[in-house]
């Protein structure tokens, strides 16, 4: 699923179990303040049946990025998906936020680690057990400035 600058996050060939390496294809990139990287719950894909893949955080400390609502600054995270021909992608669900009052400003977001959840529904005439998916991802990180970053 769309964000301010694009972050390829992987061409997933077959999807692993969350925290677990991709069979191929690299699912993780580090910018400098974040540590992103794509995992399903799935290692192999079922025609017909949702599984789930999550974008995983990991922030630099005393850093955030920003929840779907991110209040009176900044802007959400986004997510772009390349799916096959048949292929669905929900949206996005959020994780609770924090509340971060900036000199009296009030945004939400994450600190240390966010995981945003996507159900990905195959078609039901799925040949074989793996799916070819893109995830472009953008968002903003701030801690004292806000700085949008863009990897691939």
């Amino acid at each position: 699923m769309s964000r301010i600058l694009a972050l390829l996050l992987g061409l997933l060939v077959a999807f692993p179990a969350f925290g677990q390496s991709p069979a191929s294809g690299d699912t993780v990139v580090q910018t400098d303040n974040v540590r992103a990287e794509l995992l399903a719950d799935v290692a192999a894909v079922k025609p017909g049946e949702p599984f789930w893949v999550g974008l995983r955080q990991i922030i630099r400390p005393k850093w955030h990025t920003y929840w779907k609502n991110p209040g009176e600054s900044g802007l959400p995270i986004e997510i772009r998906w390349t799916l096959p021909d048949g292929v669905k992608a929900d949206p996005i669900v959020w994780p609770t936020p924090r509340l971060f009052d900036v000199s009296g400003i009030i945004n939400y977001g994450f600190q240390d680690e966010a995981m945003l959840l996507v159900r990905i529904v195959p078609p039901a005439n799925l040949e074989g057990s793996s799916l070819a998916i893109v995830a472009d991802a953008n968002w903003l990180v701030c801690e004292d400035v806000c700085i949008p970053e863009e990897a691939r």
